[in-house]
């Protein structure tokens, strides 16, 4: 079936799948409450700022502009992953049919694009890496009309695109040794150093990212620090067990079979002009997260934008044998298996174990601990609602139907430290919150005069208990122990 599929597959195809796969992400998105990070950026866009601790500001403002045209729902929030991995589809079909000139290659790298789990679970995920993306696959679809056309002026829709990518998260900053280094080993192209173009492109795109560091010098350089040390460990020590982690995330979210496809056929027609191009888009990415990989924990979606050229790679110089026909048809069932496993909860977890349940539950948590606010502060009476991590914090805050503030009071830093200090709650009563999955008592991280667990929500699907939320009362709160 998947050869006679792919056999006249061509871009008529390709729109009726990717509007088809659109709708179905829409759906989804609407049903499925907010992840923990996504609920945390919704916190940002209620308070834009010209940048955060974690990431820069593109998403918070994305996510506003939807959310004012539709209000706060999953559907505004999806919107905006829905809507960039449609147009970064777009995208790869024009990259494509713009070397290749086939509809046929354009439409399946369109395809696989769709299908690998990664961007599966990324377009469902309204994250930083949304805009990012979009934003990495038009600034290689510029380059080419750089390199092939002669097109001065496309330098100038990249540094725009630089700017706007940066604006989206730190790993934008690899564009640019993917150009310095593609134009420095290429002969034919090589004149273009000596040009005024790309240094003018660099400059409006450091220019466009001045909202950051100005965030930065005014906030102690803090997320600089956070990315450039604090992820980072201090000294170099291999660990094994790190880099075989990342390896295997990799391995699993392109898929089991396409991923070694996607490798075999960059570094085998790699001398190739077009596949030098497109590869060198991949490399830094790769080769910074692989040897960050070796010493530090990394995520397996840092890689999302080195994996767009080589699809289009992949899909141009390799025959769709059994073996990768067998490794498309993989990579489709593994999405929809995600898709449905992440709907359904229909796999039998226990409480304490289910992640899947993140995306579920907490309209109904929120909904009961906004209750209890309101009996104990109707008589005028301060109370004060926190969590022990960024993440119970923003999921609170996101589904208190209320929009009550929410303290973090981890142990690390986060967006909410700079919102309002946490010392402000000393003595105070609180409500604090926790969940199953993560299951802490108030007596195991804080100190206070008295503690009581006051409700219990129990969120349950196919007669199972999925999540459990606990909801206590702290009196005269007293900080972290």
């Amino acid at each position: 079936m998947i050869k006679n599929i792919l056999g006249d597959f061509n871009k008529k195809k390709f729109m009726i799948f990717l509007l088809g796969i659109t709708v179905l992400r829409l759906v989804i998105g609407s049903y499925l409450n907010l992840s923990d990070d996504e609920a945390y950026y919704l916190l940002w866009s209620r308070n834009l700022g010209m940048s955060y601790y974690d990431h820069p500001p593109l998403i918070a403002y994305l996510i506003r502009v939807c959310t004012l045209i539709f209000g706060e729902s999953n559907f505004s929030m999806r919107l905006v992953s829905v809507g960039t991995i449609f147009a970064t589809s777009i995208y790869i079909y024009k990259i494509s049919y713009y070397l290749y000139k086939s509809e046929k290659i354009a439409g399946i790298s369109g395809l696989i694009f769709n299908i690998l789990p990664l961007y599966s679970f990324l377009s469902i995920m309204t994250l930083p890496d949304s805009p990012l993306i979009l934003l990495y696959t038009m600034v290689l679809y510029y380059f080419l009309k750089v390199i092939y056309e002669k097109d001065s002026r496309a330098w100038y829709i990249i540094a725009i695109l630089t700017g706007l990518g940066l604006l989206s998260k730190y790993n934008m900053f690899m564009v640019y040794p993917s150009i310095f280094f593609y134009l420095l080993l290429s002969k034919e192209n090589r004149f273009w150093l000596l040009k005024k173009e790309p240094y003018i492109a660099f400059i409006v795109s450091i220019l466009m990212f001045a909202p950051v560091i100005y965030w930065n010098y005014s906030h102690n350089w803090g997320s600089f620090e956070f990315h450039l040390e604090g992820r980072q460990s201090k000294t170099f020590r291999f660990r094994p067990t790190k880099f075989f982690q990342f390896v295997g995330g990799q391995i699993g979210v392109v898929s089991p079979i396409l991923f070694f496809g996607l490798f075999i056929s960059s570094i085998k027609n790699f001398k190739k002009p077009d596949v030098n191009i497109l590869f060198w888009f991949a490399l830094p990415l790769i080769g910074v997260f692989t040897f960050s990989s070796l010493s530090n924990s990394s995520k397996v979606h840092w890689l999302a934008c080195a994996y767009i050229p080589m699809i289009i790679v992949f899909v141009k110089y390799m025959e769709f044998n059994k073996l990768w026909r067998i490794g498309i048809g993989l990579s489709a069932s593994l999405s929809l298996i995600l898709y449905f496993v992440a709907t359904t909860l229909v796999v039998p977890l226990k409480p304490k174990e289910n992640a899947l349940a993140d995306m579920q539950g907490w309209d109904i948590a929120g909904t009961r601990v906004q209750q209890i606010y309101d009996e104990s502060t109707k008589d005028g009476e301060e109370w004060f609602l926190f969590g022990d991590r960024y993440q119970t914090s923003s999921q609170l805050a996101a589904y208190l139907p209320k929009k009550e503030y929410v303290y973090n009071l981890s142990g690390g830093t986060s967006q909410f430290d700079y919102w309002k200090d946490r010392d402000g709650v000393i003595g105070k009563n609180g409500i604090f919150v926790a969940h199953s999955f993560y299951n802490r008592k108030p007596e195991d991280k804080f100190l206070f005069d008295k503690a009581e667990l006051v409700d219990t929500v129990v969120f349950k699907r196919w007669g199972r208990v999925q999540r459990e939320y606990y909801i206590y009362k702290v009196y005269n709160f007293k900080g972290r122990k």
